[in-house]
């Protein structure tokens, strides 16, 4: 949503009668913020309105999270690699900690779904840690690599496809997800010194195959945290084109330009999206703190508004023991965290860093699931104590 497409054929005026090959088309406004923010609008063959039917539908579970009992107050780490592949891209997800503002949790798929998704409570934010997957959707497909974010407006169906198991890490924004507005100056267009540009993005692309098929499809849609499975006994998807500023959008790890300073910046100077009641962080590769006197590792501190979510993706990470590719730490406000014993002071004089993580930092507090403790590491708490028992 931070620049123009148009594929296809559109017609010249707005909500105007629109004929391809002499059928008129069915034009379909797909709106945020009611009809006041962004929009795209689409000429579909068909009207978006000729479901055939519908049932509630049960293989996934996780719509309605629940809160783990007796979850004292202490940092935590979750391993999510000891996952197996499970399910596909909408029933094999694995909530990790949810609040009002956001769901947080990982996904192995282990099969594809033919079916397509829309989640109609929530925009949603995937990180591809490891694999490749195929991306189909109403505005077009990508291919996705290992590194890449991927968001995808709320109530826009898609499904992925792949030869190998991928791992996901999935949050679901449900007040928006976007690129932060200190990036973005009044005309729209990102700022010079944004971390990225527009070329850092890739867009969809037209997908002859789903676009210009008469093969009838379903589409599994979230709302209110239930499932439901609607058959459309013609293809939804059968379209002559589209326009707008509404649609998915990816952004690999590797063409975002990091910052450094003189000494250690705050996270918030990684900030790589935005949504209501969070922002996500990326920590990459870079050239560290230059000052004679820098301590390039974290600074000891109590975030008193902000809990914490870290998603370990590859490299080095210096501050921390124990962790490892796919780890997750949790650290909640109201408990100082930081490095761990060493670490603040076997960094000083290191001139770079390898690392690749991805932060969540939430404004209300967080609620673990029972899925959680079941792949926490339960010795974590314990790692701060510089002469363990």
């Amino acid at each position: 949503m931070f620049k123009y497409l148009k594929f296809g054929n559109v017609a010249p005026m707005h909500h105007t009668a629109h004929y391809v090959d002499g059928r008129l088309l069915n034009e379909y406004c797909f709106t945020r913020e009611g009809f006041e923010e962004p929009y795209s609008i689409l000429y579909l063959v068909h009207p978006p309105t000729g479901e055939s039917e519908q049932e509630v539908y049960r293989e996934a579970a996780w719509g309605m999270p629940q809160a783990r009992d007796s979850a004292v107050l202490q940092r935590r780490h979750f391993r999510t690699r000891r996952m197996k592949p499970q399910g596909h891209f909408i029933s094999g997800r694995t909530l990790l900690a949810f609040n009002d503002d956001l769901t947080y949790g990982v996904c192995h798929p282990k099969k594809e779904e033919a079916a397509f998704f829309a989640n109609n409570d929530a925009d949603e934010l995937f990180f591809l840690a490891e694999g490749t997957i195929r991306f189909q959707s109403l505005f077009g497909k990508m291919t996705l690599t290992a590194g890449d974010y991927l968001i995808i407006p709320r109530s826009c169906p898609y499904r992925f496809s792949f030869d190998a198991p991928p791992r996901l890490l999935v949050v679901e924004a449900k007040n928006d997800i976007s690129i932060p507005d200190v990036y973005v100056h009044k005309e729209g267009q990102l700022k010079m010194d944004a971390p990225y540009s527009e070329r850092s993005f890739q867009v969809p692309e037209w997908d002859a195959s789903l676009f210009e098929s008469e093969e009838p499809v379903s589409i599994i849609r979230k709302r209110q945290g239930v499932f439901t499975r609607t058959h459309y006994p013609e293809n939804f998807f059968q379209m002559a084109g589209w326009d707008g500023y509404v649609f998915p959008y990816a952004l690999n790890i590797k063409n975002i330009q990091p910052k450094t300073g003189r000494v250690h910046l705050p996270p918030t100077s990684h900030m790589t999206f935005s949504g209501g009641g969070f922002a996500i962080m990326s920590f990459l590769p870079r050239v560290l703190d230059f000052d004679e006197k820098a301590v390039p590792c974290p600074f000891y501190h109590s975030s008193v508004d902000c809990d914490e979510l870290l998603f370990y993706h590859s490299g080095d990470f210096t501050s921390r023991k124990t962790i490892e590719p796919g780890s997750i730490s949790f650290h909640p406000s109201g408990i100082p965290h930081g490095p761990h014993p060493g670490a603040y002071q076997n960094s000083i004089g290191l001139k770079r860093t390898d690392e690749q993580a991805v932060m969540v930092d939430t404004f209300s507090p967080l609620y673990l699931t029972a899925n959680s403790e079941t792949l926490e590491d339960s010795d974590y708490p314990k790692s701060w104590q510089e002469n363990p028992s």
